[in-house]
């Protein structure tokens, strides 16, 4: 099936049964975040088809399992480091989009969140997020396109908070206008081509449509905003048209985390709401915040092809990476096939160098399936040998919302190395029973 939307990706997932289809009603305040993250434990994505008080129906954690992911991009499982590797060597131009957006085909010229169905994910959170939205800013002297993920709190009718942290490039292009007391048009895409959502989580000093063109082997359709002259993809759900506020700031917060734990109230900016299109029948998409869509998206498929490429740097014997969702994108495992004496660590040390936020380097040999907990656990529980295997570095530079981290981001790192030597590994041979087709043995006998 070619994927160009959200709605012929919904198809591929269902066809493939990755999602799970709700059709009792839920109330959009903490009850759908709760059956989203039961969804998204159980492997699969979420359709809701009835929301308590809205006609639009709401889709979540979409992206949240390397399956799902593949299916996307139209790729095996294991090609998907590949593929986010080349796409900031391969850029592929954005095009305008021929005829009329299906993006843009309702107006609302007086918009009101309140009518869509927003939720309040967690139990702790302060309110509605918008969390799944592709925001789109460019920059006010180049031109070019920043997509990024910003949660934004719902302030009332047209109002909302946009968390702008200090490193994403949205703040650098507000930060060039505010001091002249200029606003900062943006737009917000809900539910477009599962290629963009995952171009946003690239940070990228050229246009990041080229990331999502590189993605999906072809250039993005866009269409100009009503509002402003920025460029939204033609075939999103949703389009939300705004700016960001100068010199408005707003209580925000608090929100669960990629940490798995709330962040704190801040004060944080403020933008306006000035129009919305969407498509006939829309379908609003949203991400748990703290969940495992939201660590897959923000960390695992842009920083594992970064982390193999370290690794590479040091071995050829590398097999894979993983950075699972589950340890919310602090913990890298590493597969090696016959690593000599010693390497295992070397490359851990490559690891930990990858990325600040990697804390734990787990390293195995290629017969522990890395994309499988219960595996790798089982790797350490019978080849570690805790009294040498396990190597605690302090002091060092870790991300300062991890909660084990000091106030400056100073945190203890560790390496654990369950890998068995050759002579070792040929006397302590895994158990591997073959496959089978379970449904043909439950069938009756003939």
């Amino acid at each position: 099936m070619s994927i160009h939307d959200l709605r012929s990706y919904i198809e591929a997932i269902r066809e493939a049964g990755e999602i799970h289809e709700i059709r009792r009603e839920v109330d959009p305040v903490r009850e759908l975040g709760a059956v989203l993250s039961a969804c998204e434990r159980a492997g699969k994505g979420a359709f809701f088809h009835a929301v308590k008080g809205h006609e639009v129906p709401v889709v979540g954690s979409l992206l949240s399992s390397p399956r799902r992911i593949a299916l996307a991009l139209g790729c095996p499982v294991e090609d998907i480091g590949a593929r986010m590797a080349a796409a900031t060597e391969q850029p592929i131009p954005y095009q305008p989009h021929a005829g009329a957006a299906p993006s843009q085909e309702v107006v609302i010229d007086h918009p009101d969140l309140g009518r869509w169905p927003i939720p309040t994910h967690s139990p702790l959170d302060a309110g509605a997020f918008i969390t799944a939205g592709v925001v789109i800013a460019r920059d006010p002297e180049t031109g070019r396109h920043n997509l990024s993920y910003n949660r934004m709190q719902i302030f009332g009718a047209d109002r909302t908070g946009i968390s702008m942290n200090i490193w994403r490039h949205i703040k650098v292009f507000f930060d060039k206008i505010e001091p002249k007391g200029q606003n900062l048009p943006f737009c917000v895409a809900i539910g477009p081509d599962p290629v963009l959502m995952m171009a946003a989580a690239f940070r990228y000093d050229g246009d990041e449509y080229d990331i999502a063109g590189s993605l999906r082997g072809a250039p993005v359709p866009v269409v100009r905003a009503l509002t402003c002259d920025v460029m939204v993809p033609a075939h999103a759900e949703i389009i939300l048209e705004g700016e960001v506020l100068a010199g408005e700031r707003q209580m925000e917060g608090p929100m669960a985390e990629f940490t798995g734990h709330y962040s704190g109230a801040d004060p944080k900016h403020v933008a306006r709401i000035t129009r919305i299109t969407h498509r006939k029948n829309p379908i609003f998409q949203t991400m748990n915040g703290g969940g495992y869509e939201h660590v897959s998206v923000g960390n695992m498929i842009t920083r594992e092809p970064l982390l193999a490429r370290f690794v590479r740097h040091i071995t050829p014997r590398l097999k894979a990476v993983h950075l699972p969702p589950y340890a919310a994108g602090f913990t890298a495992i590493i597969s090696l096939n016959n690593p000599e004496p010693g390497e295992a660590r070397n490359v851990a040390l490559a690891a930990m160098a990858a990325h600040v936020n990697f804390k734990t380097i787990i390293v195995v040999n290629s017969d522990v399936d890395i994309f499988d907990p219960a595996d790798v656990m089982w790797a350490i529980g019978t080849r570690v040998r805790w009294h040498e295997d396990v190597i605690p570095i302090p002091g060092t530079h870790g991300n300062e919302l991890d909660p084990s981290s000091d106030a400056h981001g100073v945190v203890a790192k560790v390496i654990i190395d369950a890998t068995l030597p050759p002579e070792r590994l040929a006397r302590f041979v895994k158990v591997v029973y073959p496959p089978v087709d379970l449904e043909q043995y439950l069938k009756p006998a003939p």
